[in-house]
């Protein structure tokens, strides 16, 4: 037996397929009659004609109103052999040319319904087809253009249906079985075929690298979420293109196992990828196209390249501590007796312009050395709780105190709140602060205004120091927390790398950003830092 969704395809297409063989049988009626003439008047063929096309458009309507599909499917087929033995005895009876309406019935049971049944639709059959031959014969029911025939004869012709009726019952029942068994296997296969393609669909789309298959010509065929994101492009856009015309960083298709590749994003972002091609076979073995496999190495890269600025920084910060350890007694010696000189009785105006410059120099090699021994030595911190704007704010009042401070200076307060407290070193974040703050009027040389930010979340506090001065260039940015990098004339390039230091001694991180016109400084604190308080 079909199952309730099958039988409900099935019974829509019997509607269909229904009423065009009830028109087939006027149609073939009529034509008859034009050239047999028969003594049945043709109004009893024509009332089960349009009986049949009402019941017809009754199962229609049932079926739209959602009747069990079994009970129609069994009421269906009742009621066709009836209307089927009611043509073949306005017809003739034995001699009817619709009696192959007997076995299609039972072919369309035998699809409907269960085997059983089939056999039990064939014997209906049978019965009726031998009610209304021995009801004609014995004069039970009129003849309607039956002819006389021999008892004996009348007897072996309904056998010889009986026969038949069941012989198509058992062979349209064995082939309906056998389809449907295979039907069934079918859409077992069907559905392990669909979850497989769900499952590789979810494996392709999970996976954070980027894969993209192309066709022998290079043309794209597929993209994994992953790819877009990495590409910046979108599959429903790039498909049936060409790679080397939208991807033209991508390696060839040939010769290329591994490597690593710069790729300029669609939003305009530079890329380091690791990417791998490999042919894509069909289940033959032969080559279908080209599966690029490939993953965002752009933070890795940064983290590489962190690394190795720490480790040199370190190793620059124990050399240079050693060189101005070596540096400051001979120069604290060289001050001292300046100043002692000095002191010595009269000197010309030139002798005495000589011993300034010499004393001046004196304390900003000192200076400078202090700075190089300060970021030799490693930095610890000693957390406590804090209130950062209080901080800034008391940053800022020093700064509005220098004498290089007048009205060409604008200072541009943001805070979202006036109560960030934090575990921080108040005094090393105090040095931080400065050397931000400062660095940035001493990029305004001709005034400008400097705008501070903070900003607070649930895991980090960002202050933000921004100026409207000559700005950065990009080749400035990664390297300007090295040691000894300074954007200005006679600068050491210490304070940004004693910056970064004190920051990463915080658990936290600086970037800089270069702006139009300015530049920019955002240092991120974790508002929970964990236990450990050096670097």
């Amino acid at each position: 037996m079909a199952t309730t969704r099958k039988l409900h395809d099935w019974l829509s297409w019997l509607i269909k397929v229904r009423i065009l063989v009830v028109t087939f049988l006027l149609g073939l009626e009529l034509v008859i009659r034009q050239f047999t003439p028969t003594g049945v008047p043709i109004k009893y063929f024509l009332s089960l004609i349009l009986f049949w096309y009402t019941v017809s458009i009754l199962y229609a309507i049932l079926q739209a109103l959602g009747v069990d599909e079994y009970l129609q499917a069994h009421t269906q087929i009742l009621l066709d052999l009836l209307l089927v033995t009611g043509v073949v005895y306005v017809t003739g009876g034995v001699e009817s040319y619709f009696l192959f309406l007997y076995p299609l019935t039972i072919i369309v049971a035998s699809i409907l319904l269960s085997r059983r049944s089939a056999f039990l639709v064939a014997a209906a059959g049978f019965i009726l087809f031998a009610v209304l031959l021995e009801g004609a014969y014995y004069g039970l029911l009129p003849r309607m253009g039956m002819g006389s025939i021999e008892l004996r004869t009348l007897q072996a012709y309904i056998f010889i249906n009986l026969f038949a009726f069941l012989a198509v019952a058992y062979l349209a029942s064995h082939l309906a079985q056998s389809l449907r068994e295979t039907g069934v296997e079918l859409q077992v296969k069907q559905d392990r075929l669909a979850d497989l393609q769900v499952f590789n669909e979810n494996v392709i789309r999970s996976m954070r690298s980027g894969l993209l298959t192309t066709d022998l010509s290079g043309r794209i065929v597929l993209m994994n979420p992953a790819a877009e994101e990495i590409t910046g492009l979108r599959f429903r856009e790039m498909v049936g293109r060409p790679l080397a015309a939208v991807l033209p960083d991508f390696p060839p298709l040939h010769g290329t196992v591994r490597r690593e590749i710069r790729l300029q994003s669609a939003d305009g972002k530079e890329k380091y990828l690791g990417i791998s091609v490999a042919p894509l076979r069909i289940a033959d073995g032969e080559p279908s196209g080209h599966i690029y496999n490939f993953q965002d190495l752009t933070e890795l890269k940064r983290l590489e390249r962190q690394i190795a600025q720490k480790e040199r920084m370190a190793a620059l910060g124990r050399m240079a501590a050693a060189i101005a350890h070596e540096i400051r007694n001979p120069l604290a010696a060289v001050a001292g007796s300046v100043r002692q000189l000095n002191q010595m009785g009269h000197h010309e105006p030139a002798e005495r312009r000589l011993m300034e410059i010499v004393s001046r120099e004196s304390e900003r090699l000192n200076r400078v050395v202090n700075d190089i021994l300060s970021f030799g030595q490693e930095k610890r911190v000693q957390l406590q709780e804090a209130n950062l704007v209080d901080l800034l704010e008391e940053t800022l009042l020093l700064l509005q105190q220098q004498s290089n401070f007048n009205g060409k200076f604008r200072i541009v307060k943001l805070y979202t709140s006036r109560e960030v407290r934090l575990w921080i070193d108040s005094a090393r974040m105090r040095q931080v602060l400065w050397n931000l703050c400062d660095n940035a009027l001493r990029a305004m040389p001709n005034g400008g205004t400097l705008r501070v930010a903070v900003e607070v979340d649930s895991e980090w506090v960002r202050v933000h120091v921004a100026d409207t001065g000559v700005g950065l260039v990009e080749s400035d940015v990664e390297k300007i927390f090295e040691p000894f990098e300074s954007t200005f004339p006679g600068g050491t390039g210490l304070g940004l790398a004693i910056v970064d230091q004190i920051v990463r001694a915080h658990q936290g991180r600086v970037r800089a950003q270069a702006l139009s016109p300015g530049a920019q400084f955002t240092v991120e604190l974790p508002r929970r830092p964990s236990v450990s308080t050096s670097q």
